[in-house]
């Protein structure tokens, strides 16, 4: 396992976490975490890792832990800046404050997008070994 490429492709996470507490992806968000998924399989094809779907997997629900620590961190910026989750956290039961929803939901998406860029990599990394 090459822990090397799961932490830097983790900044990706990072980026869309700052990227959205000023509303920036917004109306972009979709295809910018599909950009993220291309890129991010032929980085670890490229990189020739052993095992490129579990890499994928485990590099996107790195990017997920790392986006939602972003917005919870900076909740109530997220929230001002984007209508469309504001409205979104207003439809959660209070027993659950929208910061910790957050957090809780950020690695389960990230293990959803983890396996459509595990099969990218994998993809890839057959594309790549074919030249």
């Amino acid at each position: 396992m090459n822990w090397k490429i799961i932490l830097t492709l983790a900044f990706f996470g990072i980026a869309m976490g700052t990227a959205s507490l000023f509303g920036l992806t917004e109306r972009i968000e979709p295809l910018l975490w599909l950009f993220i998924a291309f890129f991010a399989a032929y980085w670890i094809a490229k990189r020739r890792a052993p095992k490129p779907f579990l890499h994928g997997l485990l590099s996107a629900v790195a990017m997920g832990v790392c986006n939602s620590l972003v917005q919870a961190a900076f909740f109530d910026m997220y929230r001002a800046n984007n209508p469309t989750a504001a409205k979104g956290f207003s439809q959660i039961p209070d027993a659950i404050p929208g910061r910790y929803f957050i957090l809780l939901i950020g690695p389960a998406i990230g293990l959803t997008y983890g396996l459509v860029v595990g099969l990218f990599a994998v993809v890839a990394s057959k594309m790549l070994r074919k030249r």
